[in-house]
């Protein structure tokens, strides 16, 4: 393996592992494996897709790293659309994220990746003209 492509697996492992980390703690937390099998497994599709697409068109990683971003997003505020109304009220920590108000925290969060990644994918297009 070749050191572009070790950069592109090792950058996408990076974005799947912080972007669906907590979708496999807030399963836990549940009781549900299948939120947490789910969630691990994106992660994993994420990161072996968007990793073969980066080390294959290494000219465009701006806009597919911009892509990843949006997707990561999209997924991540579906999954906290299903998961959140399941969180208990009480208990828990904040500082290690296993309460809901740890995961309300995740909005904002999202809203920027989302503009971050289109962000990026503006940038590529208009820097290509």
């Amino acid at each position: 393996m070749d050191g572009q492509r070790t950069v592109a697996y090792g950058s996408m492992l990076g974005v799947a592992f912080g972007g669906f980390t907590w979708v496999v703690v807030a399963g836990r937390l549940i009781h549900d494996p299948v939120v947490s099998l789910t969630g691990a497994l994106t992660g994993v599709a994420v990161w072996l897709v968007s990793g073969t697409v980066l080390a294959r068109y290494p000219a465009r990683r701006i806009a597919v790293l911009g892509i990843v971003f949006l997707f990561v997003a999209l997924i991540d505020w579906a999954f906290l659309a299903a998961v959140l109304p399941r969180l208990p009220t009480e208990g828990g920590s904040i500082y290690v994220g296993t309460s809901r108000s740890a995961y309300v925290l995740l909005q904002p969060i999202l809203i920027a990746v989302g503009l971050a990644g289109t962000g990026l994918v503006l940038w590529d297009l208009l820097r290509r003209r």
